[in-house]
């Protein structure tokens, strides 16, 4: 990546079947809209290797290759949603980080500006899960719920529900609309800023090349919505 672009990181993390990438894709599309010349990108945290046995933990995820990816480094990963070649003159980058996991890493949350958990209760992810999987015979249910009761409801208590704690904004997965206006309100306001050549008080103390969103900005969004579950 060129030390000319700037990132703006967002990471959108929840449970199974709670429309997490389905919510990152509409905020590109509003995003794309309001910022044709920018360049954003969803990370699909959620598309596993088919060819490895599914651990139902942290373990199913490559944590370092997305780091680098976020941060401009190795080779890009075929999840990548919606990729677009970067824009030549465009001072900005946005990532949209979205998967069950999207807040789990340290490491990678130490370069998120923004950290949204789309929360649901357990039946709500379950029916979500079997609309989802077009489920249509009995022996497709039955062996969904072998694998929720068994695996998946085990991994949201001790893996995915955890994360919730590092999260900025939590809000719930039914306020599709509501989260999408808040995120793409507080991304917006520190695209402006830096297209504008305003004060850089949104640099990041992470790293020159990552900015923080303006606190007085996101003061209000958070007071009213930080957890409306």
């Amino acid at each position: 990546m060129s030390h000319s672009v700037r990132q703006i990181v967002v990471s959108i993390g929840g449970g199974h079947a709670t429309g997490v990438v389905e919510t990152g894709e509409e905020i590109k599309k509003s995003l794309d809209s309001i910022f044709p010349s920018t360049n954003v990108k969803v990370i699909n945290l959620d598309i596993l290797d088919p060819n490895k046995t599914r651990q139902y933990n942290y373990k199913d995820y490559d944590f370092d290759q997305v780091y680098k990816e976020i941060r401009g480094a190795g080779q890009k990963r075929s999840a990548v949603v919606g990729n677009v070649e970067p824009h030549g003159q465009d001072p900005v980058e946005i990532v949209l980080l979205c998967g069950c996991y999207a807040l789990y890493d340290n490491k990678i949350n130490e370069i998120v500006q923004l950290k949204v958990f789309l929360d649901s209760d357990g039946d709500k992810r379950l029916i979500n899960l079997i609309h989802q999987e077009h489920i249509t015979t009995r022996e497709q249910l039955a062996g969904l719920l072998t694998e929720y009761l068994d695996h998946l409801r085990q991994e949201m208590q001790k893996y995915i529900q955890p994360t919730r704690a590092q999260a900025d904004l939590i809000i719930p997965s039914n306020f599709d609309t509501t989260a999408r206006a808040i995120i793409v309100d507080g991304i917006c306001k520190i695209v402006e800023a830096l297209k504008g050549n305003h004060s850089p008080l949104a640099i990041s103390k992470v790293s020159p090349l990552l900015l923080d969103f303006e606190t007085e900005a996101m003061d209000v969004e958070k007071e009213r919505y930080y957890d409306l579950s």
